[in-house]
Parts: structure tokens; sequence; C-alpha cells
């Protein structure tokens, strides 16, 4: 998913119209997988499902996917403390049936995101960020 044409599919079946948001998702995407693909490592976490992950029938049936998160976050702390930068990506079901064939890991295994880890580039293109008003945004004892 590099092409403009297929940033613009996908962005228009998210329904997004703002057009900062969608600048920032052509640098990002095609930016992303090439993160993926070129990184100097690859790492795909797995955890073990007890039951279907969109179907919990109490809540610490979400314990093992509360603690991968941590699991990645801590990954990416320790990277970055090492000078090295990381990026996640939440994998869509296409991927992840490749990824079965390709491991051939058990049934009830899951893999939530890629983690892809390297040193930073010292020429990335930068999207432009929107300007937001914080005050606009923070809200104390009030909606």
């Amino acid at each position: 998913m590099t092409s403009y044409d297929e940033c613009e599919k996908m962005m228009d079946g998210f329904g997004m119209t703002d057009s900062d948001q969608r600048g920032m998702y052509h640098i990002a995407m095609p930016k992303q997988f090439s993160m993926l693909y070129n990184s100097g490592c690859l790492i795909l976490p797995f955890f073990k499902l007890r039951e279907p992950l969109m179907q919990p029938t109490c809540l610490s049936s979400l314990n093992e996917f509360a603690s991968i998160w941590c699991c990645v976050e801590n990954i990416l702390l320790a990277a970055t403390s090492e000078g090295i930068l990381g990026v996640t990506r939440i994998p869509m079901d296409e991927e992840l049936v490749h990824i079965k064939k390709t491991l051939n890991h058990p049934d009830n295994y899951t893999m939530p995101c890629y983690i892809a880890l390297g040193y930073p580039s010292k020429d990335a293109k930068l999207p432009v960020q929107k300007v937001i008003n914080v005050d606009d945004r923070l809200h104390i004892n009030r909606w």
C-alpha cells in the first residue's frame, strides 16, 4: 500500500475528510510500510487467546491482550533509550491470514501488531501538524 490511489481508497473507506489528516496519511502510510519492510529488526509479538477477543466472558479475559500491549510499550521504550526508534502497525485481516500461512502459528495465538525497529533517517519528511488550542480541548470538572 504505497501508491497515492491506494491511500486515497483507504482514507475514503475510513470516511476521512480532513485535508490535514489525509495529508498526514499520504506521508505516513507509505513510510510505515517502508519502515516495516526495511527495518533493522521486525518483531511479531504474539499472545495466547483463552477465548475470542471480541467476546470476553469476564474482565480478566482481556488480561493477555492488555499485557501484550504493555510488552510492546516496554520494547519501544527500551529501544528508544538506545537511540533506536520504533513503529507499530496493526495488521489488516488479510495480513493476519498471510502471517498464519507463513508461520503456521497455533490457532489460539494472535499477533496484535508489527514492531519495526531501526535508526531514524536524517532526511525524513515530516507531515504538517494541525495547530490546536489546548485550552479548547482541556476540560476540568466539565464536559
